[in-house]
């Protein structure tokens, strides 16, 4: 049994052992998926997320250090909700949706703390000293692809890595090591001829096979989005606050997916399916509490009011009409516009 398979092995266990539910190794090399990354820029599918750009370091993380030899790739479920509570469910309810994985606390200093103990370890293995790299969907790697080429899960129809046991609820992370170890075989895609995530996306976001156009995307618009979302996009946001789970609630796959414990990012309940109101009031009374390590505070307080407004416009409530009416004269031109049309979808849904 050859030292590279013993040391993947231990760590791969210091992985597992350290609270993550699945890990793979995959080589360093120049990856298949940069022409894919390429054409999607090309076609400006990645909006105002000029970051994507970088394609060099992307399709290849030797870009970052050429004495990189070796990905492992981290993953860990994120679901703490049962999947019969929905977005659609909710939304029947009148209520909103904010996408699971912002329940809770934000994954990244979790995560980033986890790798730091385990990359520590991992050299405590070598009797030398070794290069690494760890990243929180913070770095310039095509997370999806080294997880695909790892077995940790396939990249569904939805652009999603979906595992078997775990569905596509996962948080990825990585690091990087100057080592070889061994590699795992790439996992089969599973999807099959379903179609269920492309058709079932509101703005039709998803235009072919794991290709999302994030300028459709909701989860795009109302979280990496800071401008006026104009009407007819507004209109088919349905309830969703922040983020959307759409295309994976009606994955297959997650169906029978595994929870997480609700302590593991600390899940809020008051999160899960709120009233847009309530939260509206307490971001307006409150935001500097509420947003503390919550993920929700990438969008900012004042990205979070317009959306919320937009999901008051996509209800059947009339007494959304009387709280949408406060912020038409608002000094925050983006609020009096967004408030202005959602009034304009109110009426018009009550009315037909």
């Amino acid at each position: 049994m050859s030292n590279n398979h013993n040391i993947t092995a231990e760590i791969k266990s210091i992985v597992l052992s350290s609270g993550f539910d699945l890990v793979g190794v995959s080589k360093a090399k120049r990856l298949d998926d940069d022409m894919h990354l390429r054409n999607w820029i090309d076609n400006n599918y990645q909006a105002e997320m000029t970051y994507m750009e970088n394609i060099s370091k992307r399709s290849d993380i030797r870009e970052i250090n050429a004495s990189f030899k070796s990905i492992i790739t981290c993953g860990i479920n994120y679901n703490s909700i049962e999947n019969k509570n929905t977005s659609e469910y909710a939304n029947n309810q009148n209520k909103g949706w904010i996408s699971r994985y912002a329940t809770g606390d934000d994954y990244h200093k979790l995560l980033e703390r986890k790798l730091k103990q385990i990359s520590a370890q991992i050299k405590n293995l070598y009797n030398l000293d070794i290069a690494t790299k760890y990243y929180v969907d913070t770095g310039p790697v095509l997370e999806r692809a080294y997880a695909r080429n790892a077995g940790v899960g396939w990249v569904g129809k939805n652009s999603c890595v979906i595992n078997r046991e775990v569905g596509s609820w996962i948080f990825l992370s990585e690091i990087l090591i100057d080592q070889e170890l061994d590699y795992d075989l790439e996992t089969k895609d599973m999807c099959g001829s379903c179609t269920r995530c492309i058709d079932s996306c509101p703005t039709q976001a998803i235009i072919s096979e794991k290709v999302i156009d994030s300028n459709k995307c909701i989860s795009y618009l109302n979280i990496e989005n800071k401008k006026y979302i104009n009407n007819d996009i507004a209109s088919k946001f349905l309830n969703n606050i922040y983020g959307c789970d759409i295309c994976q609630e009606v994955c297959p796959w997650n169906k029978k997916a595994k929870l997480t414990d609700i302590g593991t990012f600390n899940r809020r309940d008051e999160f899960v399916s709120p009233d847009p109101v309530n939260i509206l009031n307490k971001i307006e009374e409150n935001w500097e509490k509420l947003k503390i390590k919550s993920p929700m505070k990438r969008v900012k307080k004042e990205g979070l009011i317009r959306n919320i407004l937009i999901v008051l416009g996509n209800s059947s409530c009339s007494e959304h009409i009387e709280i949408l009416e406060k912020y038409l004269n608002s000094k925050n031109i983006i609020h009096a516009k967004t408030a202005k049309d959602s009034i304009e979808r109110l009426r018009s849904s009550i009315n037909s």
